[in-house]
């Protein structure tokens, strides 16, 4: 095949895969000379694999200025705390953040990604719990599920969670919803691209 209609996508893997391999079995349909290879990575490792130019596109959440690249927002998705089941009352739907500050918050990232995690907990969302580390999103929960603290994902992904023994409540800041953007970013437009992302926005 020719490499030109190869596309080649890093995206952060906490965002789940969901959409894009929705995405990507719809473009392929669509576009059967062309194919898109999914890349899990880290949030950092996406600009990293960018920047090296071994992918064309990245799929990650909006968090500092990213000037280099091309940019498009593909959907505004509400973050939801994700808690041990009975913790707040039946049909309790949001919380604020700053009734959770008694309970460690869970960041999940893997060792060299805690640094930038943290940040995003801490210097964005601002929020004022404890931090530990785990190393994914399956022991997050269980950990979580066994009593212990909480943790954050948007309101799309948190539906690949299922387990009778958690909660998840929209989370305000000041009574105010906080939102996770997610953007694409790209060195180069062409048109393989504008395709691929015009199917992707629909999935969110």
């Amino acid at each position: 095949m020719n490499k030109m209609n190869e596309l080649k996508v890093a995206y952060f893997n906490q965002l789940g895969q969901i959409e894009l391999k929705q995405a990507k079995r719809k473009f392929e349909r669509k576009y059967p000379d062309c194919t898109i290879k999914l890349i899990a990575t880290g949030y950092d490792a996406v600009f990293e694999k960018l920047a090296d130019q071994e992918v064309d596109l990245g799929i990650c959440d909006l968090r500092d200025e990213q000037n280099d690249y091309h940019q498009t927002k593909l959907a505004r998705l509400g973050i939801k705390a994700v808690l041990p089941k009975d913790s707040f009352p039946n049909g309790m739907q949001m919380i604020d953040k700053a009734e959770l500050a008694d309970l460690p918050c869970f960041i999940v990232a893997k060792p060299e990604e805690e640094v930038v995690e943290l940040h995003l907990f801490k210097d964005l969302y601002r929020l004022p719990s404890h931090f530990i580390a785990a190393n994914s999103v399956a022991e997050a929960a269980l950990l979580v599920a066994s009593g212990s603290g909480y943790f954050l994902l948007n309101e799309n992904t948190v539906k690949s969670i299922r387990s009778e023994d958690l909660q998840s409540l929209f989370l305000l800041d000041h009574q105010q919803q906080l939102w996770q953007t997610i953007m694409a970013f790209y060195p180069k437009e062409s048109t393989l691209i504008y395709n691929f992302l015009a199917i992707l926005q629909k999935e969110y």
